[in-house]
């Protein structure tokens, strides 16, 4: 039974929602010249966490003690889990972008049709982490860590009309 709380003002529960699948989103890098756009070969996780430092602006103005916080300095940072292939480029492509301290440019697009970007922005490869199991899959965790602003796209729609790359090593479904 849908209820309208406040007649419906906000927290409505009318109609379903169609969840993403997770699988549906690719994390890609480019090309050292730029010239390629790749989904990350054997990716399985892909975690992006966004953070502002704030600054405290409490004032005496204020009764009750509450802390009054102002954003300041944006951050974002991926984890990436992988499984390793040995002849993945883009593994080749992260593991050098950490081994020179170089820049890569990310990209995350929607798995459909379009290769619809999603984010994007320019990151730093900050932690490589190789995992070889006897039993199990050789998987690899990688924490790139962006430097300057992450852009949306659905925010930043003039960004997003420039936005067209789409990655050369994944087929489109026409393809398929």
């Amino acid at each position: 039974m849908a209820t309208e709380f406040d007649s419906g003002a906000y927290c409505g529960t009318g109609g379903g929602i169609k969840a993403l699948s997770g699988s549906d989103i690719l994390t890609c890098i480019f090309s050292e010249d730029g010239s390629e756009l790749l989904a990350t070969e054997g990716e399985q996780e892909a975690d992006l966490s966004l953070s502002a430092d704030t600054s405290d602006t409490a004032t005496k103005d204020i009764k009750g003690s509450w802390a009054t916080n102002t954003p300041t300095t944006l951050s974002w940072e991926i984890d990436l889990d992988t499984v390793h292939i040995k002849s993945a480029q883009t593994n080749l492509l992260i593991r050098k972008a950490f081994i020179e301290r170089s820049p890569l440019c990310m990209k995350q697009v929607y798995d459909d049709d379009d290769f619809t970007p999603i984010c994007g922005g320019s990151c730093y490869v900050t932690s490589y982490e190789a995992d070889s199991p006897s039993d199990d899959v050789d998987a690899i965790s990688i924490t790139l860590t962006g430097t300057g602003k992450l852009t949306y796209f659905d925010i930043d729609t003039a960004a997003a009309a420039l936005a067209t790359a789409k990655p050369s090593n994944r087929p489109s479904s026409d393809e398929s």
